[in-house]
């Protein structure tokens, strides 16, 4: 059977290609092209990709997706960054680029197929599980994933550790120009990038009761949890709780309210089935550690409330909840509430 292969030129996708040819299948290495010559991503090389499929000896296909990419993944990253979220691209990219617009171009133009990446995940009778590794399981960057579509991807490294990949790696003389990064398309530091595409716009830093204890140059360069930047003098360290768009307000205070006990979801992608009664895992953040929550719903809006409190639960960033191993849904965070 053919599968195509997203393979960036890194280890993980490497080696999932050469599994699944050991396997038996007919692999076709997909290369994704994010952006132009000019300004190609960070961690995608296409020379290194070229290499790998001639040392795998497999067909290369390079898909331009850089319009694509621009519309759905950057300008979803500007137009959440001035809503005042933290938004979480990876996750738009899996779900519209990789696994939807790239995979169908790849599919009409060279057949059908399967698809595989170098996620760590599993995927088991259908359902998006947790990979076997706790540290580099990204099973939270794929919840986007509709339900009924899961039956046409592969993730051969879900049930390997990293440093298992790294021997295979190893053993086969590929070698990883570097590890994939969250804001690929970012190129030097995020603040100076921010401020070539979206002005400084000066505004107050204020406290909780609204008393102003100084002045910033754009909310979008603040996110809640934060505590460098702010240039104010006080008696307690002070991190950003809030940011209020629509106002240009960074809100700061002490760490202690910089815990939440309840996000509200938005966008949500259901994957199993929902129990108001149970006791469920989730995560805020993609390194955060799981937490225990329950889901309750009004109005057809999804809240998780934590058993206890988590620090910076941020707006825009996936809250991702979990039976055990199985991703259950997953939605993007538009309120975190005291």
């Amino acid at each position: 059977m053919k599968v195509y292969v997203g393979i960036s030129g890194g280890i993980d996708s490497s080696v999932a290609a050469y599994l699944l040819k050991k396997e038996g299948f007919d692999v076709v290495g997909v290369f994704f092209k994010l952006e132009k010559e000019s300004n190609l991503s960070r961690c995608c090389d296409i020379t290194s990709a070229h290499f790998v499929a001639h040392k795998l000896q497999i067909p290369f296909v390079e898909i331009d997706v850089s319009n694509e990419f621009e519309s759905f993944v950057k300008d979803y990253f500007w137009e959440s960054l001035k809503l005042g979220f933290t938004p979480n691209p990876c996750v738009i990219c899996n779900e519209k680029i990789k696994f939807g617009i790239g995979f169908e171009y790849a599919k009409k133009h060279f057949g059908d197929g399967l698809f595989a990446t170098g996620h760590y995940a599993i995927i088991e009778d259908k359902h998006l599980k947790k990979g076997i590794d706790p540290v580099k399981d990204q099973s939270y960057m794929l919840w986007r994933l509709k339900k009924d579509d899961l039956k046409r991807y592969i993730f051969p490294l879900g049930r390997f550790l990293k440093t298992q990949v790294k021997e295979i790696a190893f053993s086969l003389g590929l070698k990883s120009p570097k590890e994939s990064e969250d804001l690929c398309f970012i190129k030097g530091d995020i603040r100076e990038f921010i401020k070539e595409h979206l002005k400084e716009k000066t505004g107050k830093i204020i406290d909780k009761f609204g008393t102003i204890l100084g002045y910033h140059k754009g909310y979008y360069f603040y996110t809640v949890g934060q505590r460098s930047g702010l240039g104010i003098a006080y008696k307690e360290p002070l991190y950003v709780v809030n940011t209020d768009p629509i106002n240009n307000l960074v809100i700061v205070s002490t760490k202690k309210d910089c815990y939440f006990s309840k996000a509200k979801l938005t966008d949500v992608n259901i994957l199993e089935e929902v129990s108001l009664d149970e006791i469920y895992e989730a995560k805020v953040r993609y390194q955060t550690k799981p937490a225990k929550c329950r889901i309750t719903k009004a109005n057809d809006e999804y809240t998780i409330e934590f058993l206890e409190k988590q620090f910076a639960i941020t707006k825009g960033q996936s809250c991702v909840i979990y039976r055990g191993d199985t991703v259950v849904m997953g939605g993007i965070i538009k309120e975190a509430i005291w």
